[in-house]
């Protein structure tokens, strides 16, 4: 850019000297047409009185000469060498001559038979150059505002491509966060509006990719915990109920959790292995509040042995027998096992991260419940809050992290949605999920 505006800088020069070059020549043709027109035909005698005084008014020299060619009279002296030619004086300036013949030379007294007119070169070169400034200057400044004004707007235009080119090497690098879209609505605007919008969408798509693989590996890590599992749990049943016919006592409470929670497992497995076989269970839809009292009564046990307050409300449901015709909510969720193991996830989180526990069910719309569990624990640390729902994300030394995500996906699996958020510092996470 500055090459080429060196290079229309010259070209101006050049073009502006030519310009005035050609102003200057015209102006001398005409002021001596002007003179000959004045001379020519002139009818008083061009003695040296006239001469000089027309010398003096038309800022030239003249040299009037007779028809030999002998000079009659000059208004300036000239060189001895330049006789005849006219081309310097002895001052040492140099001339441009034009000439033209008088007429009626034969009847004149004053015997001149023509004019010499003697423009000075260096009043001509003046001339060049006062008339080529104007066009010189005009040029020269907007050449130099246009160059000035282009220099900035193209180190702007670098710049912001300089920005998109770092930003499309993050994105190449797997950084998704980051923007370099601005709002300027130019076509660089729109450009890294476009790469903003692709970083966007391939965060989702590496987001979806690396669930994917958490799902599988998941899959992989149930079928064999599964597996190992199922073993223990019927023998760990078989004596406990075998314990449960011999106890002297007609109900333990102790032994009917622990037969409860058994059976809870062992559905867990049946679950687990299907899953793992890349089978989907049957939908087995339950009353939401018959769910809530079974996690109920199989966590308040734990609770109590933990020394850890519950407490459990039920706001804006509808009792059991209540159905759609008569305006109440809906009771059924589409499947009970799965909001009961999302529940007791949650539940349990709770009364491991504190000493009180809040738990709440209620109706935010005729065809949604929402599970309310907060705690008075520390919270989410804040290098996993993002990912907290995340397969194999945990703070726990000895957790895999795998609670939270299994929440999430029965949430999805129940056409709801799982939040968390920290508040009067409590910790509080909301499980949503549609009523049939």
């Amino acid at each position: 850019m500055v090459a080429a505006a060196l290079l229309a800088a010259a070209i101006v020069a050049v073009a502006s000297y030519g310009l005035g070059a050609r102003w200057a020549t015209e102006e001398l043709q005409s002021r001596f047409e002007a003179i000959e027109q004045s001379l020519s035909g002139s009818s008083f005698p061009l003695h040296e009185r006239v001469l000089d005084s027309l010398a003096e008014l038309t800022q030239t020299e003249l040299v009037s000469v007779n028809a030999a060619g002998a000079v009659i009279h000059s208004t300036i002296d000239l060189d001895d060498g330049a006789q005849g030619r006219f081309e310097s004086s002895e001052d040492g300036r140099t001339f441009h001559t034009l000439s033209f013949p008088v007429r009626n030379e034969v009847t004149r007294q004053d015997r001149v038979a023509g004019i010499s007119v003697l423009f000075d070169k260096s009043q001509i070169e003046a001339s060049r150059r006062r008339a080529a400034i104007l066009p010189l200057a005009t040029g020269l400044s907007t050449i130099l505002a246009l160059t000035t004004i282009m220099l900035l707007l193209s180190s702007r235009l670098i710049n912001r491509v300089g920005k998109l080119q770092q930003r499309v090497e993050l994105v190449a690098g797997g950084d998704f966060q980051s923007t370099v879209s601005d709002d300027i609505d130019d076509e660089i605007g729109r450009l890294g509006g476009a790469v903003d919008s692709m970083a966007s969408q391939l965060s989702r798509l590496w987001s979806q990719i690396n669930r994917q693989q958490s799902e599988k590996l998941l899959h992989q890590i149930a079928g064999g915990m599964a597996h190992q599992l199922r073993n223990s749990l019927t023998g760990a049943r078989m004596a406990v109920e075998m314990h449960a016919q011999q106890c002297p006592a007609a109900e333990d409470e102790g032994i009917a959790v622990a037969i409860a929670q058994m059976e809870v497992a062992e559905d867990y497995v049946r679950r687990l292995l299907l899953v793992a076989s890349g089978r989907q269970d049957e939908d087995r839809p339950a009353e939401v509040q018959s769910c809530f009292e079974d996690v109920r009564s199989s966590v308040s046990p734990i609770a109590r042995h933990l020394h850890v307050s519950m407490r459990w409300m039920v706001n804006g449901l509808p009792a059991v027998d209540v159905s759609h015709s008569q305006g109440g909510v809906g009771g059924e969720i589409l499947d009970g096992p799965t909001w009961i193991a999302a529940a007791s996830n949650l539940i349990h989180n709770a009364i491991q991260a504190g000493n009180d526990v809040h738990v709440e069910l209620r109706a935010i719309r005729n065809d949604c419940v929402r599970l309310s569990v907060s705690d008075d624990g520390p919270g989410v640390p804040e290098s996993i809050a993002a990912d907290v729902f995340e397969p194999f994300v945990t703070s726990k030394p000895e957790g895999m992290g795998l609670g939270l995500s299994v929440v999430r996906r029965a949430a999805e699996r129940l056409g709801g949605d799982v939040r968390w958020r920290r508040e009067i510092d409590r910790t509080c996470f909301e499980l949503d999920a549609q009523l049939r």
